[in-house]
Parts: structure tokens; C-alpha cells; sequence
């Protein structure tokens, strides 16, 4: 036992150093599978990102699944089709971000047209299947999946997979925004990298644009002076959670929303930089407009919503039904109602449409008045 704890504790570290070293997906899919063979013992590996709103895929890594031929039939005839355990649970279930095939069938795989079609075919059996989330967007996935015969995942590979699942799903959303900094166009992320020093080393200029929006930098401020103080805290807590004792501190991935002084809000989200023989890893700082996301949740702070208003919320934008929130939140439709009309009068409206026009649409980057009494 304390064996397996260690080779998962080593795991992890190497994973979260991976996912907060500021790696493309192409470079961190490949590694992180690796980190899941040394850690949990399977026959096939897979590890992909996502389109975070189609939850499409859109690069994976994969080992033992039976070749390209057997990913495009996996991709065009069971992906969208399978209704057991698919990746579209986060929606209906965000607080389980890893199942195993055994628990969604009640021990029965074969009710599952993945292990009809794409599993057993091949061989396999027993599969444990992750879904990397931020914020309840969904980044990335992995699936680990055994021979038939050999026994079913165990809690402590449940545990530890869901450790991974917020780094990992932090490391694909900064592969994202590195990935769309690079492009020559308006409104993109900014990307300002700092050495361990806490000077600023790199910058784009969408950055300091963005910076300029939360104060005046002085002259020095490429030597740390006059940096804003959200990069300072954001920097610090990348620091912090790479270096975590609990596994309170370990599941925290470093993100801020702030008020520029322009009016509207912006977020912050910290990586580190790989460490070199001669340098300490440094602080990666990725700064963008808040998107409809993050002004949603700002805007049901401010009009007091509960926090399981929040949720019934999230998933009114989402499109659901009351049944389908009622199944969700592990409540009756009867309570949904309650809950939707205490909504309603908080944020003064009336309706379903009227909510997400005005919590999702209305005026999304201008500030957020209290509403009158």
C-alpha cells in the first residue's frame, strides 16, 4: 500500500509540473499518458482535448485501442451514440469528474455500445473514464481501460484520477490560451512570463495593454515595480499549489476575476514555466477579457443568488428542463419551481428567456448594478 500511495504521489507531482510548465497539447497529451502508465496499471491509454463548448475532441493520444482504423469508427459511430457513461455527464453530474464503465452499467458492460462495439472486439473489459474540467467546462478527457478478465479499477485509482482531472483540464485550457495568443488579432489573451525573481521576462503586447488597464506601470515595471498586484497574487498562488502539503491546496488551480478600471472585468489565470539546470521555473500569467462565464457568476453574486440558485441557474443556461435539473441536483421538480421563482424575483424578471438575456447577454462587459429594492 504505501508502495502504490508513493508511485501515485510521484505521479501526480510529475503530472501537475507538466500541466502548469505551459505546454502545448501536443507535447503534454503525450506525457501525461506516460505519468498514467507508470501509475496505474491498463492495456489501452488514451488522453485528448476538448472543444470546451462542443465537447468535440480535438487532439488525443492514445495506446493499445487497436490503431487509426479503429479511432475513426470509435469517433464516427460511437462517440455522439453512446448514452452510458458518455462524456456529456459533466452536465448532468459536474461534481463526478471520474466513473468507472462498471458503475454506470450497475456491473453490466455489455448495456454499453462502447464495450460492444469498440471493447470487447478488441479484448478489453473494465474501463475507468475522466473528464478534466475548469470552471465546469469540460477541457479534456482519459480513458484506461483493461483486458478482459483482469480486475476492475480500485478506489485509489479512482482517487488518484481524480486528482489529475482539474490539472490536467487547467493545462489544456492554458495550451488553449497560448495556442490563441499566438494569433495576430484583436481582443486575444495576453501572455506575460515571470522569472523567479518576479521580473518580467517575456511579454505580448495584448499584456501590457491589459496591465495598463489595472494601473499605470511605471518605468521599472519590467523589474517587478509597479507591477499590478492581482499578477503578484496570481504568481504566488501558482507557486503555492505546485508546492501543496494538503489536497485541498493541490486541487486549486490559481485563477482570478478582477474589475479593470475601464469597467469591465478581466481574468487572470497563472502557470509555471519549465525549469531549466540554470533557471527555477518562473510564473506564466495568461490575462483575457472575463467571457459570458464569468460575468454570469459575477452578476448572481450580485444579486444575492443562493448557492444552489447558482447551479439551478447554470444549468438554465445550459438549456435544461426542470426534470432534467430536478435529476441533476438530486431534487424534486416541485423544489426546482421554488427555487426558479426565488430567482425570478431576485433578478426581476419574469421568465426563463428573460433570466439568460439578462444574466448572459445584457450589456456582458459593462458593470453590475445592484438591483433597486
Amino acid at each position: 500500500m504505501t508502495t502504490s500511495r508513493s508511485l501515485y504521489e510521484r505521479a501526480f507531482k510529475e503530472i501537475k509540473r507538466l500541466c502548469n510548465s505551459g505546454l502545448d497539447d501536443g507535447t503534454l497529451l503525450p506525457a501525461v499518458v506516460e505519468c498514467l502508465q507508470d501509475a496505474v496499471a491498463a492495456e489501452a491509454y488514451c488522453c485528448f482535448a476538448m472543444d470546451p463548448v462542443s465537447g468535440l475532441m480535438m487532439r488525443a493520444v492514445s495506446e493499445g485501442l487497436g490503431g487509426e482504423q479503429r479511432r475513426y469508427f470509435f469517433l464516427e459511430h460511437i462517440y455522439l451514440e453512446d448514452d452510458v457513461n458518455g462524456y456529456d455527464w459533466t452536465a448532468r453530474n459536474w461534481r463526478q469528474p471520474v466513473m468507472l464503465l462498471s458503475e454506470a452499467t450497475g456491473g453490466r458492460l455489455e448495456r454499453s455500445l462502447r464495450y460492444r462495439e469498440f471493447l470487447r472486439p478488441v479484448g478489453l473489459g473494465h474501463e475507468m473514464r475522466g473528464v478534466c474540467t475548469l470552471d465546469k467546462e469540460r477541457w479534456g478527457g482519459t480513458d484506461l481501460t483493461r483486458e478482459r478478465g483482469r480486475p476492475d479499477f480500485n478506489p485509489q485509482e479512482v482517487a488518484f484520477l481524480r486528482q489529475v482531472a482539474p490539472h490536467l483540464g487547467a493545462g489544456l485550457r492554458a495550451a488553449a490560451l497560448i495556442a490563441q495568443a499566438s494569433l495576430d488579432s484583436e481582443g486575444v489573451p495576453g501572455v506575460l512570463v515571470l522569472d523567479h525573481r518576479g521580473w518580467v521576462t517575456q511579454y505580448t503586447q495584448a499584456a501590457k495593454g491589459l496591465l495598463e488597464e489595472l494601473e499605470d506601470l511605471g518605468p521599472g515595471w519590467q523589474e517587478g515595480e509597479g507591477l499590478p498586484l492581482a499578477i503578484w497574487m496570481v504568481a504566488s498562488a501558482v507557486r503555492k499549489a505546485l508546492m501543496a502539503q494538503s489536497d485541498r491546496d493541490q486541487a486549486m488551480v490559481p485563477r482570478l476575476c478582477i474589475k479593470a478600471r475601464s469597467g469591465r472585468w478581466l481574468t487572470l489565470q497563472g502557470a509555471l514555466t519549465e525549469a531549466r539546470p540554470d533557471e527555477p521555473s518562473g510564473a506564466m500569467i495568461f490575462i483575457e477579457p472575463a467571457g459570458p462565464k464569468e460575468m454570469t457568476w459575477l452578476k448572481t453574486s450580485v444579486y444575492g443568488l443562493t448557492p444552489r440558485e447558482r447551479e439551478v441557474v447554470e444549468l438554465v443556461i445550459r438549456g435544461a428542463s426542470g426534470k432534467q435539473i430536478s435529476e441533476t441536483l438530486y431534487i424534486s421538480e416541485y423544489t426546482v419551481q421554488e427555487h426558479l421563482s426565488n430567482i425570478f424575483d431576485k433578478v426581476g424578471v419574469r421568465g426563463r428567456r428573460a433570466l439568460v438575456k439578462r444574466l448572459f447577454f445584457d450589456n456582458i462587459y459593462s458593470p453590475v448594478q445592484q438591483p433597486a429594492l
